[in-house]
């Protein structure tokens, strides 16, 4: 369980801090509920404490997991597959699997296709920019500096990364 003031991660929201465990009423029964706030400003998430762990709810990586994350967003990208339909549902595996590197790795390869093979779509900008959500949340959370912060430090890291597989 966590606690009131604990960084957590959502596999599909993002990073946030639990502001707040409630007991409500639903369906006749009161159940827990986290308050999650979210660092991305889209609001908070409510969940219920039961169900945290089938929502994949976690710890942020530790520090140290940190390194592994700059050098995924600096290593060479990796191809991405030419049809659309393959593409999106290998980049929405990564970004919805919940693992904080292949999240990196989808964000680097996204940003490869974008800037230096061919504009990305709409739908491929919206993996992208939902990537970098989730990424910048984390680093966030683990650097505990503000979403902007972290969001820079990313672009930064991935230009130097593009720059030196060139």
């Amino acid at each position: 369980m966590f606690k009131i003031g604990e960084r957590v991660v959502h596999p599909h929201h993002g990073a946030g801090i639990v502001v707040d465990i409630e007991e409500l009423k639903c369906f006749g029964s009161d159940k827990q509920y986290y308050s999650i706030e979210l660092l991305n400003d889209s609001g908070t998430l409510v969940i219920a404490v039961e169900n945290a762990e089938k929502e994949r709810i976690r710890r942020p990586i530790p520090q140290i997991k940190l390194g592994q994350v700059w050098r995924v967003l600096r290593a060479a990208p990796k191809a991405l597959p030419s049809d659309h339909n393959e593409r999106y549902e290998l980049v929405k595996g990564k970004l919805c699997g919940g693992d904080v590197l292949q999240v990196a790795e989808a964000v680097r390869d996204m940003s490869w296709k974008d800037q230096h093979v061919r504009s990305l779509t709409i739908e491929g900008k919206r993996l992208y920019d939902k990537g970098m959500m989730l990424l910048a949340g984390e680093v966030a959370v683990v650097q505990n500096s503000d979403f902007g912060a972290a969001e820079a430090k990313i672009s930064r890291v991935l230009r130097e990364g593009l720059v030196s597989a060139l």
